[in-house]
């Protein structure tokens, strides 16, 4: 029931429908508290946690998938490169529902058993994971900031997944992920169209980068270059980031194979594609793009907790998934699964850009 809900809802902020009409007034009084959160954080009146390290964050203004996850990973990798120790906070999509006053920090690591990893969600648990970094999940980040501190005091650098909003924690670097897909949508605010923020909110941000990744008439109207353009009128750099380095892991064994190895095992078999992630719909375009053509594409709501029997009447030969889904397997993986990899590929000059308002970064000297 909840991921048809979710599909109606994706589907129809991608325009203008007359049931949206009912929803307006209450899309102007989100929108008028959404403006008066924010001036009461610029004006000081709310408080920011200013962490004794620059804090990077990555986010966006619209709902649902649009490749933050990727974008983080590939931060906290340059950086570690660097020599500059990043650490990584992210709320925890079960946070809220362990802890109703939102102290509960989780400390995720990459053991799949471990209690914390498996309590903070999917997405905590695949930045775990990948990145090889200090992971720390809680709806409060600012509690989550200072425990990852606390515990790692090396730590040079902490990058928020997903904080664009959360304005208790104070932040040097604002990088803001737009999806080339669906984009701003209908441009009304939550619940009547897709935006958490104004899209004005992107005057303010340090840089935009516009995932392109598969971009395909059969699921957005848009013409690149007219958006790509649209973003650059904010005034703001502009990074255009695709995806790349595909890979495939057999879900049951450590076995990694190319993506052109996956494609010749696909050929006269029966494959379908599985996805509970925010944008469904780019991940299997991005398996025909590869050259794999699933047989049936089955979807569940974002963050679905799988079990065997989800996969129980699934007739095929290779059952296909994102990572996000991989990770929630541990227990119900049979040897026909496997997850697709990939990196954020992203211009060096992104990489130039961050780096520079990094080193810019000062903090006063403690008394």
């Amino acid at each position: 029931m909840r991921s048809h809900l979710e599909r109606f809802f994706v589907r129809e902020w991608q325009r203008v429908s007359a049931w949206q009409i009912v929803l307006r007034p209450v899309s102007w009084i989100f929108s008028a508290i959404v403006w008066a959160r924010r001036r009461l954080y610029s004006a000081r009146l709310f408080r920011s946690y200013q962490p004794s390290v620059p804090v990077l964050v990555v986010g966006n203004v619209t709902v649902g998938g649009t490749g933050k996850t990727p974008v983080v990973l590939a931060i906290a990798d340059y950086f570690r490169g660097t020599g500059r120790l990043p650490g990584i906070v992210t709320r925890g999509y079960t946070i809220t529902q362990l802890d109703a006053d939102a102290a509960t920090v989780l400390r995720v690591n990459q053991a799949p058993a471990n209690a914390d990893s498996r309590l903070a969600g999917d997405e905590a648990r695949l930045l775990a994971r990948r990145s090889g970094v200090p992971v720390y999940a809680g709806s409060r980040r600012s509690a989550a900031v200072a425990a990852l501190l606390c515990d790692h005091p090396n730590t040079g650098l902490v990058v928020g997944d997903d904080g664009l909003q959360h304005y208790a924690m104070a932040r040097d670097v604002e990088v803001a992920v737009v999806d080339g897909l669906r984009g701003f949508g209908n441009g009304q605010m939550l619940p009547a169209g897709p935006l958490r923020e104004p899209v004005s909110r992107l005057n303010s941000v340090d840089c935009i980068v516009l995932n392109q990744t598969g971009f395909d008439t059969r699921l957005s109207s848009r013409s690149p270059p007219a958006f790509a353009a649209s973003l650059a009128a904010i005034g703001k750099p502009v990074f255009v980031m695709t995806y790349g380095n595909e890979r495939f892991v057999a879900l049951q064994r450590a076995d990694t194979i190319r993506a052109d190895a996956m494609v010749a095992m696909c050929r006269q078999k029966r494959i379908a594609a599985v996805a509970a992630i925010g944008n469904p719909a780019r991940f299997f375009l991005h398996l025909e793009t590869l050259g794999i053509a699933p047989a049936s594409k089955h979807v569940f709501a974002d963050h679905h907790a799988y079990d065997k029997s989800d996969f129980a009447d699934i007739d095929a030969d290779i059952i296909l998934m994102t990572e996000k889904d991989a990770v929630k397997c541990d227990d119900c993986a049979d040897n026909r699964m496997w997850a697709m990899q990939i990196d954020a590929l992203l211009p060096d000059a992104f990489y130039e850009f961050i780096q520079k308002k990094i080193d810019h970064v000062t903090r006063p000297k403690a008394a």
